[in-house]
């Protein structure tokens, strides 16, 4: 395998582990089995990530960061607060077969895994996503658009359990009904709204 330089071999052994987690749980799978997979030695891996949990924040940052620039992306050209939580959700297939072996990983921790340095980044992914949809809540209040007895955090965990739910399903059993989504958000919706 020809020689990469840092940042490449460092994105190569993020991929690799991203593939080995997603198959086969984050538990069961070991710094050698990775190096293995990725073609170089334990020792190569450990001049990039001083552990698997190193390895393991760098995929579940990684995944939030492509998440939230994704979404902002999409709702950038709507002002109207319930549109932009129907266009994320209208996204939310495609985004989650894109990033299937992240969420795969992500969520086969979040289920099965008691490492503090594991869950503690979870716990920091998913209080961006609860930021993210607290202020599309906040601003639908402000709007008038939604009602101002909400408190945007239980709204906005509202939606991510809604997700969470979604994503288990979706990448484990497949096929949602997107007519479904779409009517569980506008259920959602129905509730928020003025």
């Amino acid at each position: 395998m020809p020689r990469l330089k840092a940042p490449q071999r460092r994105e190569q052994l993020i991929q690799v582990a991203t593939r080995l987690f997603a198959e086969m749980g984050y538990e069961a799978t070991t710094t050698k089995d990775i190096a293995k997979k990725a073609g170089v030695t334990e020792p190569i891996l450990y001049r990039h990530f001083e552990s698997k949990q190193d390895l393991f924040v760098a995929i579940v940052r990684n995944v939030s960061d492509q998440t939230l620039k994704h979404w902002q992306e999409i709702i950038a050209d709507s002002d109207d607060p319930a549109e932009r939580v129907r266009l994320v959700a209208a996204a939310m297939p495609d985004h989650m077969k894109r990033l299937e072996d992240q969420y795969h990983v992500l969520h086969g921790a979040l289920a099965t895994s008691r490492d503090k340095k594991v869950l503690g980044v979870v716990r920091e992914h998913y209080k961006q996503i609860e930021q993210f949809f607290g202020k599309l809540v906040t601003d639908g209040e402000r709007a008038g658009v939604f009602r101002k007895e909400f408190d945007p955090k239980a709204a906005a965990w509202q939606l991510i359990f809604s997700g969470i739910g979604f994503a288990m399903i979706d990448l484990n059993l497949g096929g949602m009904d997107r007519d479904l989504i779409e009517e569980v958000i506008e259920s959602i919706l129905r509730g928020m709204k003025c």
